[in-house]
């Protein structure tokens, strides 16, 4: 690719950064937890060394009515000492970061911080279920000087920048907003008033540590919440800040309980560049973008269209370590591109308690400490010649580890194509990029000089001359036997749709409503929505809550998707029969008919273990992926399990030769 301006030197203020690529903000769900400072300095350290020019932790509570679980507060004198230690293990990378602070205010659960959330006003929060309490005015002025404070030991701890956390509806974008504002005092009423809190902040960080130090205010370019903050007003806040002293603004979209989807990957790459483009055309300090900014492609052409000054993605740095050092070197073909999945991501901070953060298409995200001092010098080590049967993504990720750890590797995949179950999904509206991860392993196989046999199924005999074989053969869909009809010729398999080897029908009844059966419906409604004839589509969920292991993140705006695009959903039914004509189905009313002229089954996975039971006692062997366990299987777990194997029996081979 052809860069222009993404390599560029740029300016924040008095801290000069080499290029324009920056690294968001993000919880990793083990800050705070000195035993896992380690992994957060590993982690922090590869991506400095993959080239962000600036990293922007996540955020750090001022107070504690304002943290969380898992999140650094800044009253904390040992979180105090931790976050000094990382930002000197980050320097020693050669990185810069900045310190976000934040406060979450109705945000903020009690459950995790033993108080009572505080507000600008005690408005129920949709977030929380809780209804916070009124902060009184010297509770503001407390929190004012927090912040301040907060700046000031950032300087002091070494921190390149500070970043103020005013934007997705925590307590600063709360304080703006009418809908969560309605204050009576010197802090409520017109905007004017209910710009003071933030803008007494800035005017305070400036006050205590000068003009030179860098100063990030994250803002909200569109709360999209009808009757927030109107556009005027927006663009009003953004000129008062840079008029208080603030050197960049970093914009964001989007209130948690807004109804608009922002980081989903049905939305497409760069939506929101206008906004923080708005944002720019009236200030003129410099604009930070980052939402669903996820290939340097899409970094470029926000970049060159002037329409912000900076990128700041942070997911595509979970996918990829290295994201802006690939970048620049033109490895695009070594880039493993973030897939917007949120599986291991934003699902995990958004849980109730939140887990640590990972990264479906990365395994070794959540690992860099552990895998990373083991993960070399095996040259010396006796080579293995393994077979890995199964050329899906479980068994790429294991050839791929296999490979790395310098064994000799040979992948045999019976189709003439690589990717399994997860080309198959690739078909779903949304989940194109997954042909993405696809593509980044098979780069790296052939970088790895990993012999990859396609439409080539090995014999029992060829296998047994192996010292290993890594079994990933995957899934079977699973065909309910005990129900009656399911050998119709109308009816099919998820499969047969999404590799287009069966034509579609006109009434299509689809049986279960799990992520499978709901995604399936996506892609029908969506493919035939242009098309002259009507496709009526209707879903069959056991379960009163479809998609129910969907993740927090996504599965509302499928469900949306799926409503907008006409598809009947039923919930809480049971298959009973499958007929000539359509389906019969029952719950604790009654049984009802369901007309349809094809019959697609989503109901499930089992093992393909064919080749295990051939191959048990005749040559050492593992299996992986579906083929090991088909139960609420993921491509995040089949990858996990892949890498484990691999470099989980590296860190014991280290640790039996300390």
């Amino acid at each position: 690719m052809t860069v222009s301006l993404l390599f560029k030197k740029g300016y924040i203020g008095s801290l000069t950064l080499d290029h324009r690529i920056l690294m968001g903000a993000m919880h990793l769900g083990i800050e705070g937890d000195r035993e896992q400072l380690n992994q957060l300095k590993a982690f922090y350290s590869e991506r400095a060394k993959g080239g962000a020019a600036l990293i922007i932790t996540g955020g750090a509570a001022v107070l504690p009515s304002g943290g969380g679980d898992h999140m650094y507060c800044l009253t904390e004198q040992d979180h105090r000492v931790q976050l000094q230690e990382l930002i000197e293990a980050v320097h020693l990378a050669r990185g810069k970061m900045a310190l976000q602070l934040q406060h979450n205010g109705r945000y903020a659960k009690s459950s995790e911080t033993g108080l009572e959330p505080v507000a600008p006003s005690a408005i129920m929060s949709k977030v929380t279920k809780e209804r916070p309490v009124a902060l009184s005015t010297k509770e503001i002025h407390d929190i004012r000087d927090a912040f301040v404070n907060g700046a000031v030991f950032a300087e002091s701890a070494g921190f390149d920048a500070v970043e103020l956390m005013g934007s997705e509806g925590y307590l600063l974008n709360q304080f703006l907003s009418p809908l969560t504002n309605q204050r009576e005092d010197k802090y409520g009423g017109d905007f004017y008033k209910r710009m003071a809190l933030p803008l007494e902040i800035v005017s305070g960080i400036r006050k205590s540590l000068g003009s030179d130090y860098p100063v990030i205010y994250r803002m909200s370019g569109d709360d999209y919440m009808d009757g927030s903050t109107t556009r005027a007003e927006t663009v009003q806040f953004a000129r008062e800040l840079a008029k208080h002293g603030v050197d960049a603004l970093n914009v964001g979209v989007g209130w948690h309980e807004s109804r608009v989807p922002t980081v989903a990957a049905i939305v497409r790459a760069g939506a929101f560049a206008h906004v923080a483009s708005e944002i720019r055309q009236a200030v003129n300090i410099p604009v930070i973008g980052a939402n669903r900014i996820h290939t340097p492609e899409c970094a470029d052409d926000v970049l060159n269209q002037q329409l912000m000054d900076f990128v700041a993605p942070a997911r595509p740095w979970l996918a990829d370590a290295s994201f802006a050092q690939k970048a620049k070197t033109g490895g695009r073909e070594e880039l493993n591109v973030c897939i917007s999945c949120n599986q291991e991501c934003l699902d995990h901070t958004m849980g109730h308690p939140p887990s640590p953060v990972g990264c479906l298409v990365n395994p070794r995200t959540g690992h860099e400490w552990k895998w990373g001092l083991k993960d070399r010098d095996h040259h010396g080590q006796q080579r293995q010649n393994i077979a890995v049967v199964g050329g899906g993504i479980a068994g790429l990720a294991a050839a791929k580890a296999l490979a790395e750890k310098c064994e000799r590797v040979t992948l045999f995949e019976a189709k003439g194509q690589l990717g399994g179950q997860f080309l198959l999904a690739s078909q779903i509206p949304g989940k194109e990029n997954f042909l993405e991860t696809i593509r980044f392993y098979k780069t790296s196989l052939e970088r790895l000089n990993v012999n990859v046999k396609l439409s080539y199924q090995p014999a029992i005999d060829e296998l047994r001359a192996f010292d290993k074989v890594i079994i990933a053969t995957g899934v079977e869909p699973n065909i309910p036997r005990l129900l009656k009809g399911t050998d119709l010729p109308h009816v099919a398999a998820y499969s047969d749709i999404l590799s287009k080897t069966v034509t579609l029908g006109k009434r299509i009844a689809i049986v279960g409503g799990g992520g499978i059966g709901c995604d399936l419906a996506h892609f029908i409604a969506e493919s035939q929505a242009e098309q002259s004839h009507r496709v009526d589509v209707t879903v069959i969920s056991r379960s009163p809550k479809p998609a129910k292991r969907v993740g927090p993140t996504t599965r509302w705006v499928l469900i949306s998707k799926l409503r907008q695009l006409g598809v009947n959903i039923l919930k809480g039914f049971e298959c009973k029969e499958i007929t000539e004509d359509g389906v019969w189905v029952q719950n604790n009313d009654g049984q009802q008919f369901i007309e349809a002229d094809q019959v697609i089954l989503c109901t499930g996975q089992t093992e393909n273990r064919e080749l295990f039971d051939a191959l048990k006692g005749h040559v050492p062997i593992e299996t992986i992926g579906g083929s090991d366990i088909a139960s609420e299987l993921n491509a995040a777990k089949a990858i996990q399990q892949a890498y484990s194997l691999i470099y989980d029996s590296i860190t014991e081979e280290a640790s039996a030769k300390n």
